[in-house]
């Protein structure tokens, strides 16, 4: 009896990824290739939106902690903004605890001796983390629109000139660029990172945006109607993703946002493998965290397809629960017996799974072609199949993560680390293995090496996999920065 429930749920686990597969593959389809490429193209409006005399005083708020280095080059770019100094202000909403606060400082008064307006807002305390800093200098802030920016990023001289472009109407609460990535060819870790963040910035936000459907801000490199941020009451401190919580609630309330492909700023992806994985369990967990807070409104749409696909977009990394769940049914045959047929059986649904990968390799696929329409095939095919076994390795932390979202379980906001703070700061710290990682892979080596020994081919290709995905894992968790 249990024998047949696990490969009834075996198969209901693969058709819900086969569907989630098909749904990237869809936002995908949205748009053609050309009119991607005519997105990602810097547009210009014949007429400017505001005239020189008329531009609006715009606040940058740039939330930082214990962030060293990094800032530098952030800070660099604002001194070459093309836009009036007196417009500008600057603040720093600094949490940091070591001497970044320091160096944070002697850059306000490089600000400042440069003809902005730079003010260091510090803080005794973390509360609220980033969303209760951004409050906070929020409620001192003068401009009329709050140019958002995490430390990581740098912006191009006209891109608060082109930002303003947007907001031609007066439902327009903000406007997102996109993310570019320089350190993109780093090492294997980053270069994975790009294939489903291109995705996200090329097929999901153009399909959103092209079908009138409820979108996301990413939490930095936009501007914001200051107004409309203190109208819904600020940022939200109880989700670790007060960005996407933000955009749902101006969109629930009537307020539109805008996504400008062709608008771009710099960003730094994580360097390491730790890194990633404590950037994806924030991520993932807020989106969990924001389905609870908001699924009750989301519900009440009237608009049936806005409300599939905003639902689909908080969901979105719930889908690592159902991945987690069938690898640990894949490895059910070592505790458990299963009959012949119940085996030919899973072994029959592991081919949804291939199609699966079909579906969302082709998606991925789409969105490098229209940034780099000459990247070859096979060896993107390749780091496809990496990022594949990666995603599954993580699938324990991220379910994790997910299953603390819905169930409202809190933890502390913890910003991804970059490679600036690990040359300064962290050169030594102690090694640790992630233990229920390292207990999947023991398991599932030991049931690859009992599909050999037995001659039972039907899940080697799955126990093989699972053995390498949770290795790497784990081995990774060990590397030294």
């Amino acid at each position: 009896m249990i024998a047949w429930f696990l490969v009834y749920f075996f198969g209901l686990l693969t058709l819900i990824l086969v569907l989630y597969s098909g749904y990237q593959l869809y936002l995908s389809l949205v748009c053609s290739q050309q009119v991607k490429a005519q997105k990602l193209q810097l547009t210009s409006s014949s007429k400017p939106l505001y005239s020189e005399k008329s531009l609006p005083l715009v606040t940058f708020q740039i939330a930082l902690f214990n962030e060293g280095r990094v800032v530098d080059a952030l800070f660099s770019s604002l001194l070459e903004i093309d836009y009036p100094k007196s417009l500008l202000e600057i603040q720093l909403l600094d949490d940091s605890t070591d001497p970044s606060i320091e160096l944070n400082a002697a850059w306000v008064e490089q600000l400042n001796a440069s003809g902005f307006k730079a003010t260091h807002l510090t803080r005794q305390h973390r509360k609220g983390f980033k969303a209760g800093a951004l409050n906070e200098g929020l409620h001192q802030a003068t401009g009329e629109f709050i140019a958002i920016f995490d430390a990581d990023f740098n912006l191009p001289p006209n891109w608060l000139l082109q930002c303003l472009e947007g907001f031609d109407k007066p439902s327009v609460a903000a406007v997102q660029s996109r993310w570019t990535y320089g350190n993109a060819g780093q090492n294997l870790t980053t270069r994975l990172q790009v294939l489903a963040l291109n995705h996200h910035f090329i097929n999901e936000h153009i399909a959103r945006d092209q079908l009138h459907l409820m979108t996301t801000f990413n939490g930095t490199a936009a501007l914001w109607k200051k107004s409309v941020i203190l109208a819904l009451g600020g940022f939200n401190t109880r989700t670790l993703t007060e960005d996407l919580n933000l955009a749902y609630r101006a969109q629930l309330a009537g307020y539109d946002l805008r996504y400008f492909a062709h608008i771009t700023a710099e960003s730094e992806l994580p360097a390491t493998p730790s890194a990633y994985f404590t950037q994806q369990f924030r991520w993932n967990k807020g989106a969990a965290e924001n389905f609870r807070l908001l699924r009750t409104k989301l519900s009440g749409l009237k608009k049936r397809s806005v409300r599939f696909h905003a639902f689909m977009h908080l969901l979105g990394s719930t889908f690592y629960l159902a991945s987690f769940l069938l690898l640990l049914i894949g490895l059910s045959p070592l505790l458990i017996w299963f009959s012949p047929l119940q085996l030919h059986y899973i072994a029959l649904i592991i081919n949804g799974l291939s199609v699966s990968a079909i579906l969302l390799g082709i998606a991925l696929f789409r969105a490098e072609r229209s940034l780099n329409p000459q990247t070859p095939l096979l060896s993107w095919a390749i780091h496809f199949l990496l990022y594949l076994a990666l995603s599954a390795g993580m699938s324990y932390m991220n379910a994790r993560a997910v299953v603390e979202g819905h169930l409202g379980i809190r933890s502390a906001f913890v910003r991804t680390p970059k490679i600036k703070q690990f040359k300064e700061r962290l050169k030594t710290r102690l090694k640790s293995v992630k233990p229920i990682e390292a207990l999947i892979a023991i398991i599932a080596w030991a049931a690859f090496i009992h599909d050999i020994q037995t001659a039972s081919f039907s899940l080697i290709g799955l126990h093989l996999f699972t053995a390498l995905a949770f290795s790497w894992v784990c081995l990774s968790s060990w590397q030294q920065a």
